[in-house]
């Protein structure tokens, strides 16, 4: 059977058959090794195009000769152009398929709910991998993502599933343990069965997946063209396209494209902080490694590496160069479609008004007020809401105004501030700009963010950990759309070294961007010896 008709043959049995059905044959071709964790192989297809198949195998742990490098492309502050609160998964099953997990959780998160619909979380895709526990393969342990590859026994499962199916170690080129054993299982709720990462019956070793290109143009090579040209079934990018649609979403665009650094007027600097903008996130895969591009400054690019499962931690790589000591190669995009609208007839010529943004349902939203319309609770009875000349070393100014919210800042505490508030679909995201300042170590002293007792945001206060000046979160709030909703921050501090959270203008946006950023004060650890009196 040629490659062209085992596709096409597949195609037409529809999406719940494709994922189920033989794999296509491909051309004999010789696979050129560039290192161990990238190889390329050229092919000829039946209509005479030639294509590359980029077999991207990442590391499972940054390389240690460029752990350096790595460290020092960090920042503690997300600037303009980031979209906020971006997931961030350790590495399991592939670099590629945490790649599409993170992506997909972004969505899960945003306007796209049904990408993930099990019971963690109350549904709600998590931002880090360490709800679940770990497992270990007899040669390693590894978090366990049911985004990424499923697992019997995880999120409920009773079955068989990915890693199950398919897994046997690192690299590994075994048959996969189902083969002639048991049969596989149903595909459905993990991104990394469409994209047959880790799949030895599409010829992917352990940890690698494929991603097809034009070999010498700066042209887009399209799902609609991979299925012509008989590769649809093993390419990456459209396993992603497969699996949104499983998932009950319809795709628009939908392309692998080399990168301008690697073939001239390909996919750019530009293109990349258009879709950013956009709140679409960006599978980059390296010549050995696939990362998530999700934010920008000038020519720099904030990426998930897949090695590290805290959101706070922010990798840079400059566009067009290298990370980890892997060149950047290519993109790979598919974006959902955005919900229906009614169509409006226009006639010129008019020319349209942009809607005003909602009104923010927040009363007293930066405490300009005092002490009104918030509530206020202190373990130790502080008061919470109160004028930074409280602050007498003058070491924290509020963010806007003379007014600002202080959690914290004893021993024993817990402080929490709250307020009800009506959370729309226009306006599922909430914004706020806070300041952490700690002696602690990490792991003790906790900030939150929850409505309705739901703390869905949790993250260590320590001093590792301290913002140096006022940063601004973005968290959305869609799981929660619907009036009576109580949005809630708390702090809880022990014992030992004091930690101080401060919180200022607090609002609700139709934005998931936090395209604002405070210059940052230049003392070391400003509001970390603060303690009430």
């Amino acid at each position: 059977m040629s490659l062209l008709l085992a596709v096409v043959i597949v195609s037409s049995a529809g999406a719940a058959n494709l994922t189920q059905d033989q794999p296509p044959e491909t051309p004999t071709s010789q696979i050129e090794v560039v290192s161990p964790y990238y190889s390329f192989e050229n092919i000829t297809t039946e209509d005479g195009s030639e294509l590359t198949a980029h077999i991207i195998n990442g590391p499972s742990q940054p390389l240690p000769e460029y752990e350096a490098e790595r460290i020092a492309s960090m920042t503690t502050v997300e600037p303009q152009g980031t979209l906020a609160n971006f997931p961030s998964y350790s590495w399991v099953f592939g670099c590629s398929a945490v790649s599409g997990a993170m992506i997909a959780a972004w969505y899960d998160r945003g306007s796209y709910p049904n990408l993930y619909t099990g019971p963690t979380n109350n549904g709600l895709y998590p931002l880090t991998d360490t709800d679940w526990a770990k497992w270990n393969d007899g040669y390693k342990n590894y978090p366990n993502n049911p985004l990424v590859a499923s697992h019997i026994g995880l999120d409920g499962r009773t079955t068989k599933g990915s890693i199950d199916d398919y897994w046997v170690k690192v690299d590994s080129t075994a048959p996969d343990p189902y083969i002639n054993n048991w049969s596989q299982h149903a595909w459905g709720t993990a991104i990394g069965d469409y994209m047959k990462t880790s799949q030895s019956e599409y010829e992917n070793p352990d940890g690698a997946t494929v991603f097809y290109n034009w070999p010498s143009s700066s042209a887009k090579l399209t799902c609609a063209e991979m299925v012509v040209q008989g590769i649809a079934n093993r390419d990456g990018t459209f396993g992603r396209k497969l699996f949104y649609e499983a998932r009950g979403y319809t795709v628009t665009d939908c392309y692998n494209q080399n990168t301008d650094n690697n073939i001239s007027g390909g996919f750019t600097l530009a293109n990349f902080k258009t879709e950013i903008d956009a709140g679409r996130p960006v599978l980059l895969n390296l010549k050995g490694h696939s990362i998530v591009g999700y934010g920008y400054n000038g020519d720099t690019i904030y990426i998930r590496d897949t090695w590290d499962n805290n959101p706070a931690n922010v990798y840079s790589m400059p566009w067009g160069g290298s990370y980890d000591g892997m060149e950047l190669l290519s993109v790979s995009v598919v974006n959902l479609a955005q919900g229906s609208t009614s169509p409006s007839k226009l006639f010129l010529p008019m020319v349209r008004k942009a809607p005003p943004p909602p009104a923010n349902p927040f009363k007293n939203p930066g405490f300009e007020q005092g002490r009104v319309s918030w509530n206020e609770s202190s373990t130790t009875g502080f008061e919470l809401i109160v004028p930074d000349s409280v602050i007498t070393d003058g070491s924290v100014k509020a963010h806007g105004g003379s007014w600002l919210a202080w959690l914290g800042g004893y021993y024993n505490e817990t402080s929490i501030i709250s307020q009800s508030i009506t959370i729309t679909s226009a306006a599922p995201y909430l914004h706020f700009w806070y300041w952490i300042g700690s002696q602690d170590s990490c792991n003790w002293d906790y900030f939150y963010v929850g409505v309705n007792g739901n703390y869905f945001h949790k993250e260590t206060i320590c001093q590792a950990r301290n913002t140096g000046g006022w940063v601004k979160m973005v968290i959305n709030l869609t799981a929660y759309v619907g009036t009576g909703k109580t949005v809630q921050f708390k702090v809880t501090a022990d014992g030992i070294n004091n930690s101080n959270v401060f919180i200022d203008d607090v609002s609700m946006s139709a934005s998931s961007v936090a395209s604002q950023q405070s210059p940052v004060t230049t003392e070391l650890f400003p509001g970390a010896a603060l303690e009430r009196r």
